[in-house]
């Protein structure tokens, strides 16, 4: 290591050297190097004639390193932001995950090119994301997406990803519902699992009904994980929530079953999540909701509510707000290990909003 290397400021986070994720926005899609939400910025469109490595190399990802190089990511990035906050991917946390020769020599190479603050790099991204389809069997409050919009990953793309298989550790599936979709078994082929021993498959669904097929080819490859979208913590919720769709108990039997997957896989053990997005039609059953994971040995990943759509914000209405805040102080109480940190964050975030509400409040008070 040189003298200037030992002198640097470690990397907050180094994303942008590892993750290429498609995310999608008003029936657009573009690339990111993290959660859309969190980042202001974007590698670049993906169109029909897009290639992976445009992305992955091109001005957008460029301005995104350079700016994370040199100090600046309060520029693109949430100060909500968990990874930063958590310092989970920061550069002090840089290592080399075991797995085949070219993995490993990847792996390698992009740790180099990260201490050298590289901006246009010759290794290949870790984790790659892809929304491959927004259809979807039920119509959730607060989702925003267009579930009859024909958006799918362009071929050509897709033929991209699959050639950096041998570099993949993470690679991940959201929707729409990826699961239902008789499309699966291209964008994860078992085949090319097999091929690729390190790498992982990450879902994200609702497990409202699960395809015989589908459950073979969970059975083949091996998972990182599975985020199960619940957001109800009783069949009445669940289905007030979902657009009118009573389906709580398949949703729960699924996620036991799921569960028992990730317990005897041949190929790996993996953990099943349980998401809950944080709205106004679902905020009173965060205690219930902690309740159920606890009895079912699983970990809750909540989330706040994006946006305002069908009045679910809970940041529009003062009171509710404050009541939000109690439900989760009384949830927090009762989690351990991972669902605490995730609820402990939830808190936080919630804290920092509150904060700034009242800042931005006082500062339109002021006499002019």
């Amino acid at each position: 290591m040189s003298t200037q290397d030992q002198h640097r400021t470690p990397l907050p986070c180094v994303l942008p050297w590892k993750a290429l994720f498609i995310d999608e926005r008003d029936g657009k899609l573009s690339a990111v190097p993290c959660c859309a939400h969190w980042i202001n910025r974007n590698y670049g469109p993906l169109t029909e004639s897009t290639s992976l490595e445009e992305l992955w190399n091109g001005p957008g990802a460029q301005e995104i390193r350079r700016l994370m190089a040199s100090g600046r990511q309060a520029e693109m990035c949430s100060p909500d932001c968990f990874w930063l906050k958590s310092g989970r991917f920061s550069e002090d946390a840089l290592t080399v995950i075991p797995g085949p020769p070219s993995f490993e020599e990847n792996q390698r190479l992009n740790n180099q090119e990260i201490r050298e603050r590289k901006t246009v790099l010759q290794s290949r991204p870790m984790a790659i994301r892809l929304i491959p389809t927004l259809r979807c069997n039920i119509r959730c409050r607060m989702c925003h997406q267009d579930h009859s919009a024909s958006l799918h990953i362009p071929d050509g793309f897709l033929a991209d990803v699959q050639t950096m298989g041998p570099y993949i550790y993470d690679y991940q599936l959201h929707g729409g519902e990826v699961i239902t979709s008789n499309r699966i078994s291209e964008w994860a082929s078992p085949e090319w699992f097999e091929a690729n021993p390190q790498m992982r498959l990450s879902l994200i669904t609702n497990a409202t009904h699960i395809p015989p097929s589908t459950w073979q080819l969970l059975e083949r490859v091996r998972v990182n994980y599975i985020t199960v979208s619940v957001n109800a913590a009783t069949p009445e919720t669940y289905k007030y929530m979902s657009g009118g769709f009573d389906l709580f108990d398949e949703v729960i039997a699924n996620v036991v079953a799921l569960r028992e997957l990730g317990r005897r896989h041949t190929l790996g053990r993996f953990d099943v999540f349980l998401s809950y997005v944080i709205m106004r039609c679902n905020y009173h059953e965060i205690p219930a909701f902690v309740h159920l994971a606890n009895q079912l040995g699983l970990t809750v990943r909540p989330l706040l509510v994006e946006g305002d759509r069908l009045g679910e914000s809970i940041f529009t209405d003062p009171p509710i707000l404050d009541n939000v805040i109690a439900a989760v102080d009384e949830a927090v109480v009762l989690c351990c290990g991972e669902s605490l940190q995730n609820m402990r964050r939830i808190q936080s975030e919630l804290q920092h909003k509150v904060l700034n509400s009242r800042r931005s409040l006082s500062l339109t008070l002021l006499p002019r």
